[in-house]
């Protein structure tokens, strides 16, 4: 299985991201990956073919790409292996 999440640096850009992105694709909230290990803690799933909405939804919002990073994640035989992305 692949998915993405996008991490973030503190819980209000968290909050933003997710109310703006709501609009373009199916997201989800949850506990940031500890084999991510970044961030405030919480992150936005969502599938892979909101790949490009969600990139598109993240330029028109205007927060600081420092703030976020987003991941794409494969899950195989009960681990993950998480692969940052542009």
């Amino acid at each position: 299985m692949t998915y993405y999440v996008i991490t973030f640096a503190n819980t209000h850009s968290a909050i933003i991201t997710q109310s703006h992105l709501e609009s373009y694709a199916n997201i989800c909230i949850m506990p940031t990956l500890r084999e991510i290990s970044a961030g405030c803690g919480i992150s936005i799933r969502f599938s892979s073919e909101d790949l490009d909405s969600i990139k598109t939804g993240l330029k028109t919002l205007g927060l600081d790409p420092n703030m976020y990073n987003l991941y794409e994640i494969k899950e195989k035989d009960g681990k993950i292996f998480p692969s940052p992305i542009a």
